[in-house]
């Protein structure tokens, strides 16, 4: 080194020795020996003029040393110590002042080679890559040399934070206020993301080194990202544009797909900012969504809920939310929902299918609730008013159908499909019940289902008839359901009575007939208006004592015998073996005639049993046409004519020994369909009168729109107006109400 370590006004030359080498902190070797005072605080003396002109050329000589990449003969230590005494002599701004003089020349005429390859050089981005990494480094090997000037100067006295920065000001302020160099720049980088995006393979450590100069030098945000979003939004415009035509809608969502996944994770965590991601993957889904929704929607919504496309349902949900075009696909879904579902339920053919079709379809709509729009709250709500609305469109006859469908899985013959597959199907069917607006129609059908059960012995479990009564109770109240539990009621006390009359002295211990007699409370039982028969006399005999025991017991109480629903449990000897039927009442007054003759004539059995020409063709219908012909008849065909003949069928075989014969009485007729219609048409115009008063009593006074408003929001069943209207007009001839002499339209509560 050059320069004493310890300046003195009087020190003779000195021979230096200036050997150093790259990497190296060796001192200078120097001819004399020197003490070394501590300089740590600041020197009260002068530091003399040729010292410090001596040690800035030391400096210098290694600054020049370092820019230009040469090997470095000056110890860094020396020279880091010479700086650090300079500053402790009040010399730190006139170091600073030549230090920023030396990089400012230095880092003009880099500009000036820059600023000339920007224009011609193919290779421009990768010089450029290299000229600021070496910078970076050079400026971090002289800021460890003048570390003193930057705590002592640098931080305190001037606008940067570092000698750093002032080397990147520098750089900023020369080398790229090239208007060449800045666009060589951005549009080369541009260039080489296009590429990527065309599926070539580029040098992501370059972009990334050099999008991290344009940060360290704060170009990033003022000349690349707004050039860089510009591009982007172009691109994805002219992508989206023509794939939409090219690819299916879920093949162009997968590709949406992708495309933000190469945006938001491959290309952010391969060289874009961090604060880039925001507009970025808007602008990207904005070009290839957003603008494109509609035209998704309108190609291929109905195809991949119709196949039940998940991925690409997901992929449309996650990419418009939450943005404001998540309403149209909300709209979308609650179209279709209602589309489908009213082309399900209108075809009055297709009746047989409706509910479980409504199952399957309510459960592939949740399964696209769930795992495509993850159970939002807005399409949850739009599901259950869209299923509301087309499941309501038939008015009453889903509600019936519902209830013959848990009917049918509440009879003996459903235990083959398992209580635990009943009771899924049940819960699942009740969903489909929350929905329906008639419910007083499904209670009605439910009811009369239910009495057949019952009384018939059809039902598959007692548990489980209790568990849907429950189940209903929960959902509808306590009236909905009190009618009903009161039937189960009926039947275990008609179980008491039963073994209290086999207990009594009216009942004859030694009767070949095992009967059990139910009796129902009139009110809480549905009617029925089936054709009686004349019964075979010992079951007369039968009916005869109970009613003895009864009116004995309960005093001032009438019985009167419904036949049409009773069954018969009756033993058939045949060649081939003993059976045991399980018939109707109809059915045994029928069969026990045979006893008597082999053969009968259609009008001597219709003489002895009395019943009308309809129900008597049914019955022998079921006996000879049916799976098990216990009877021929005399034609063929199913066809039964009243000059047909029955014959005693001797060879009849069969392989159970008890044997069940359907008949059409155990099912729903229509005149029992269209009885329990009228009663529960009957039912809602009294509700709908009763509500009017009521209303009208708290009111008073309401116009017509008023009092129909208020009608609709107190009765769920479904309502026309012109069925308001016709019960409004009812009550004010009953004088329940009076229109208001100056408003026709305005209505008043006659006290």
């Amino acid at each position: 080194m050059a320069v004493d370590k310890e300046p003195t006004e009087n020190k003779e030359n000195t021979d230096i020795d200036t050997t150093a080498t790259l990497g190296t902190l060796q001192r200078a070797s120097f001819a004399d020996k020197l003490a070394i005072k501590n300089l740590r605080e600041p020197h009260k003396d002068k530091l003399p003029e040729a010292y410090y002109e001596e040690a800035w050329q030391t400096h210098r000589r290694l600054l020049l040393m370092i820019l230009h990449s040469e090997p470095l003969r000056i110890s860094l230590q020396s020279a880091y110590e010479l700086c650090e005494n300079i500053c402790r002599f009040d010399k730190a701004k006139d170091l600073y002042l030549r230090l920023e003089s030396e990089l400012k020349h230095h880092i003009q005429k880099m500009a000036v080679t820059l600023n000339d390859m920007a224009s011609r050089q193919d290779d421009f981005l990768l010089y450029l890559n290299t000229t600021w990494a070496q910078f970076c480094e050079q400026m971090t090997t002289i800021r460890n040399v003048f570390m003193e000037l930057d705590r002592r100067y640098i931080m305190r006295s001037t606008s940067y934070p570092s000698l750093i920065a002032l080397g990147k000001d520098l750089f900023r302020n020369h080398v790229m206020e090239s208007r060449a160099v800045r666009e060589r720049l951005v549009s080369n980088i541009l260039y080489l993301i296009r590429q990527e995006r065309d599926g070539c393979m580029i040098d992501r450590e370059l972009v990334r080194s050099l999008l991290n100069m344009t940060v360290d030098l704060e170009l990033y945000s003022s000349d690349f990202e707004p050039r860089f979003m510009e591009d982007t939004i172009a691109y994805y415009s002219q992508e989206g544009s023509r794939l939409i035509n090219e690819l299916s809608v879920p093949e162009y969502l997968q590709h949406t797909y992708k495309r933000r996944e190469e945006e938001g994770i491959d290309r952010m965590n391969g060289y874009l900012d961090p604060r880039t991601k925001a507009p970025l993957m808007e602008a990207v889904t904005e070009q290839l969504i957003y603008v494109k929704t509609q035209e998704i929607i309108s190609k291929g919504f109905d195809a991949m809920m119709d196949e039940q496309l998940a991925e690409p349902l997901r992929i449309f949900y996650e990419a418009l939310n939450p943005s404001k075009e998540l309403a149209h696909l909300r709209a979308a879904f609650a179209d279709y929902i209602k589309r489908r579902g009213t082309d399900m339920i209108k075809d009055p053919k297709q009746d047989a299918a409706m509910v479980p079709c409504l199952l399957d379809y309510k459960a592939k709509l949740d399964n696209i609730l769930a795992n495509c729009f993850h159970n939002d709250t807005l399409f949850a709500n739009v599901l259950k008013e869209s299923f509301e609305t087309f499941v309501n469109t038939r008015r009453n006859r889903p509600a019936e159908l519902v209830a013959k469908f848990i009917d049918s899985k509440l009879r003996a013959s459903s235990k083959k499909t398992g209580d635990e597959d009943v009771e899924q199907v049940l819960d699942r069917v009740l969903v489909i019940f929350r929905y329906l607006q008639g419910k007083d129609t499904f209670e009605a059908f439910y009811k009369r289902f239910l009495a057949k059960r019952l009384l018939l012995n059809r039902s598959a479990s007692n548990d489980a008839e209790k568990n849907m009564l429950a189940k209903l109770k929960a959902e509808c109240g306590p009236d909905f359901t009190k009618n009903m539990e009161a039937m189960f009621k009926d039947i275990e006390i008609s179980a008491d009575l039963t073994n209290a009359f086999k207990a009594s002295k009216e009942y004859k211990q030694d009767s070949e007939i095992q009967m059990h007699t139910n009796v129902l409370a009139q009110g809480i039982w549905p009617s029925y208006s089936m054709p009686e028969t004349m019964l075979p006399a010992d079951m007369i005999t039968y009916q005869e004592a109970y009613e003895r025991f009864y009116t004995a017991k309960f005093k001032g109480r009438r019985l009167t015998w419904k036949n049409s629903l009773g069954s018969c449990s009756i033993k058939a000897h045949f060649p081939s073996g003993t059976k045991e039927l399980q018939v109707s009442v109809y059915q045994t007054a029928v069969l026990l005639l045979f006893n008597h003759k082999s053969v009968m004539p259609y009008k001597e059995i219709q003489s002895a049993t009395a019943l009308d020409e309809k129900e008597l063709k049914r019955v022998l219908q079921s006996l000879a046409c049916g799976q098990y012909k216990i009877i021929k008849k005399s034609s063929a065909g199913a066809e039964i004519k009243s000059s047909d003949e029955f014959t005693y069928n001797a060879e009849f075989t069969a392989s159970p020994y008890r044997i069940k014969i359907n008949t059409i009485q155990q099912e729903q007729t229509v005149e029992e369909r269209k009885e329990t219609q009228s009663k529960v048409l009957i039912n809602r115009q009294h509700q709908l009168e009763a509500a009017i008063v009521r209303i009208m009593k708290a009111k008073r006074k309401l116009s017509h729109a008023e009092l129909v408003k208020e009608i609709f929001a107190q009765l769920k069943f479904p309502l026309e107006a012109s069925e308001i209207k016709k019960r409004i007009e009812t009550l004010i001839d009953r004088d329940y109400l009076t229109r208001d002499e100056h408003d026709n339209s305005l209505y008043i509560y006659v006290s």
